[in-house]
């Protein structure tokens, strides 16, 4: 594993060789020999002139450039940076002005979640916008909206939306239905909030598949009366976590359609909720035939996750990271160290550099969500 600098140290911003100055008769720089102080250092003690010319202790330059990606295994073969951005084609500008990268983030009582989408590197190598979209909401009671971090809530019904959409590489507009999903769903999902809340302060799973599953095909169906293209043109697919804010329920639901992960983090341990049975441990295979919106919108899964401990992280994402955590040992263990077991919940900035570890022929679009489930 090639260990960068991450975003967070600090290092000086240039490191450069002192300049040459005349030497005065007790042996002292004088900054006049040379112009090498413009005669600004006249006057001063020889001792000051002597700090400031000579620094005692000069910093050591930086090991590597700040903030580059870290990976593990063999080198990727694309740079680990944007490369050109994509042009406007055809007339469609969200292509061109969709972002290379997004980061997000939210605290809400004991609940901590970071939020990262990063275009693939051969997205960036061909110039092509990123595909994948992501989407950190509030349902139902939005309360006085100050001050979340403190506010009780204690008996609430407000309910958390996380969700990611994964845009179909070999659809044309994939990119705007990856978005226009995210932002349907949430509509009519917060539509529903306080029947959601209630099934899942209830713990009724059939009552919330039920309400996922509509929600679901209703923003499948405004999707397509929207669209003039051919509904499979803009196949995308999607995955969400619904949190209820009150402290005292534990259940969070899960809805999805098509391929992606959704993984817990106990201690430094990862289990793949979407094989309930095992842990994670797969032989890296990608399967690239999935179900995708708007057309198969009754393809829906949708059941209540078992209740989560102090101290989870359950990460929902799509398979630009799913594959690599699955399918990788040296992957999961690095990410595990990264936010498992002791380690803090990272700054959004460093969430963002950790989301970007690389690995060679890993080079799709990523996009995930952790919520770090704390002690309230």
């Amino acid at each position: 594993m090639d260990r960068q600098t991450p975003p967070g140290g600090g290092t000086p911003l240039t490191h450069g060789t002192p300049p040459t100055h005349g030497t005065g008769s007790d042996g002292s720089s004088d900054g006049s020999s040379d112009g090498g102080s413009d005669g600004l250092l006249e006057g001063l003690p020889p001792e000051i002139r002597r700090a400031v010319l000579h620094p005692r202790h000069q910093a050591p330059p930086p090991e590597a450039a700040r903030g580059v990606p870290e990976y593990v295994g063999r080198p990727p073969s694309y740079p680990p940076r944007p490369l050109g951005p994509p042009a406007v084609h055809d007339g469609d500008l969200l292509a061109a002005l969709v972002p290379d990268s997004v980061v997000d983030g939210a605290e809400l009582g004991p609940l901590t979640v970071r939020a990262a989408s990063v275009r693939g590197d051969s997205h960036r190598w061909r110039a092509e916008c990123r595909q994948d979209a992501l989407g950190v909401t509030r349902l139902g009671p939005a309360g006085d909206g100050g001050g979340a971090r403190q506010q009780d809530f204690a008996g609430s019904d407000g309910l958390l939306l996380l969700a990611v959409a994964d845009g179909v590489g070999s659809a044309p507009l994939s990119h705007r239905g990856a978005h226009a999903v995210v932002g349907c769903v949430a509509r009519r999902l917060d539509e529903a909030a306080a029947a959601l809340a209630a099934v899942l302060r209830a713990g009724d799973g059939a009552g919330f598949t039920v309400l996922a599953k509509r929600a679901v095909a209703d923003a499948a169906a405004e999707l397509r009366a929207s669209i003039d293209a051919p509904p499979a043109a803009y196949a995308t697919t999607f995955r969400a976590l619904v949190v209820p804010l009150d402290p005292a329920v534990r259940v969070r639901g899960f809805l999805g359609v098509g391929d992606g992960g959704l993984f817990r983090l106990r201690d430094r341990g990862w289990w793949d909720l979407d094989r309930p049975a095992a842990t994670t441990g797969g032989s890296g295979v990608i399967d690239t035939g999935t179900a995708a919106l708007p057309d198969a919108y009754e393809q829906v899964t949708a059941r209540l996750l078992d209740p989560s401990e102090p101290g989870d992280v359950l990460v929902v994402c799509t398979d630009g990271f799913s594959g690599p955590l699955a399918g990788e040992k040296e992957f999961r263990e690095h990410m595990a160290e990264q936010w498992g077991h002791t380690a803090a919940v990272p700054q959004p900035s460093d969430f963002l550099w950790h989301a970007q570890t690389r690995l060679k022929s890993y080079d799709d679009d990523r996009t995930l969500i952790c919520l770090w489930e704390g002690l309230g």
